[in-house]
């Protein structure tokens, strides 16, 4: 029994040209790939991750002990399968299982957060350390980072879990605000976050108004988000409830763990230091850490404002930005393209190469065949 557990045929993609081994992460931080025998309890698990997509899309992982071994299943693409009893090349949604080196509970689950500042990112690089990257967006109700495009098609053609942040300004519009944030963010693998570090000369009272209609709206369509906030900064402010209905990522540096926070029962996100070092990034970075392990990480992604499941649409192929995500997925043209939702000469450019890639007319119109085909190949869960 090999450590790559292949899909069921009804999960084989036919459409196979463009992608390759290439696109699986590398193995996931603390571990190596599971080169000891794989019993049949193993084998029987690993199936049944397989045959949830809904629960486990893919790249997504799961852990489990196996007598004295900690054992990572992660659904990664295969370039095989067998059909009736014979080994088929293609690709297909598959298991591969990895030994965790330390106990589950010491992994620690490592991320940063960039803007601008950070400059030119090579994601791929990135990726061999990290699994997770806040992404800031938008500040205010004019302003979208200059380099939110580049940094979010970047990670996510990395297969980092990707968040988008707001800068908020409490002497603006809250609800102003968050539509401007909500018509640049449609869909994203960890939660929306409202960074909370500017006065603004305004009272408190009003800024946590503000934070609760933000707050409220962007759950209202999106998701339920985080609030970005230090112990420093937050305890000047009036005692709210705003604990209930978004989760925190607690910003403080060089602390053995971070202080409690107004009524919150925990930290979900932790930034720790804002003087990482990251390879791919040139000069320092702020460098954060998930509240669990991986699977605890799974878990938290799935969850929504309500406590129920979430398969977020990150390549709804109704929408133009939709098939921006699914081409750059792909790796169809490098650069990848800026998600914007503009069909423009570089998309129809990347278009008509998947088209050709794939036996289609080569037309730049995606229609119902050209969807079919990207359907195909995007993982499956997030369609």
């Amino acid at each position: 029994m090999t450590t790559a557990i292949a899909a069921p045929e009804s999960r084989r993609n036919h459409a196979t040209t463009l992608i390759s081994q290439s696109i699986n992460p590398p193995p996931p931080p603390g571990t190596r790939l599971w080169t000891k025998p794989v019993s049949p309890d193993m084998t029987a698990w690993a199936v049944a991750l397989l045959n949830s997509p809904g629960a486990y899309p893919i790249f997504s992982t799961a852990t489990r002990q196996f007598g004295t071994d900690n054992v990572m299943a992660r659904v990664e693409w295969h370039p095989w399968t067998y059909r009736n009893g014979i080994k088929v090349a293609g690709q297909f949604r598959g298991i591969t299982l990895y030994e965790i080196l330390a106990p589950i509970a010491s992994i620690q689950v490592e991320g940063l957060d960039v803007s601008h500042y950070q400059r030119k990112i090579d994601w791929k690089k990135v990726a061999t350390c990290k699994v997770f990257v806040f992404i800031k967006a938008t500040e205010g109700t004019n302003l979208v980072d200059k380099s939110f495009a580049a940094n979010w098609a970047g990670a996510g053609a990395a297969s980092l879990l990707r968040g988008a942040y707001h800068f908020f300004h409490p002497s603006i519009s809250p609800i102003e605000q968050a539509d401007f944030f909500l018509s640049k963010v449609v869909a994203c693998e960890l939660p929306p976050v409202l960074d909370v570090e500017a006065m603004d000369n305004v009272p408190g009272a009003q800024l946590i108004q503000g934070v609760n209609q933000w707050v409220d709206h962007v759950t209202a369509n999106l998701r339920r988000p985080l609030i970005y906030a230090s112990p420093s900064f937050w305890q000047k402010l009036p005692a709210t409830d705003i604990e209930q209905k978004a989760d925190l990522w607690v910003a403080e540096w060089e602390a053995p763990r971070p202080e409690q926070m107004g009524k919150w029962p925990g930290w979900s996100f932790w930034q720790y230091t804002s003087g990482g070092t990251v390879p791919g990034i040139a000069g320092s970075v702020d460098l954060n850490r998930f509240n669990g392990t991986l699977d605890d990480l799974h878990s938290y992604l799935t969850r929504t404002a309500d406590g129920g499941i979430v398969r977020p649409r990150a390549f709804d192929l109704m929408t133009v930005i939709g098939v921006q995500r699914a081409l750059n997925y792909l790796k169809i043209v490098e650069p990848p393209l800026i998600e914007d939702g503009v069909n423009g000469p570089k998309t129809k450019a990347a278009v008509r190469a998947f088209q050709r890639a794939n036996g289609l007319v080569p037309d730049a119109v995606v229609g119902e065949k050209t969807r079919a085909a990207l359907a195909l190949l995007v993982p499956l869960g997030l369609q």
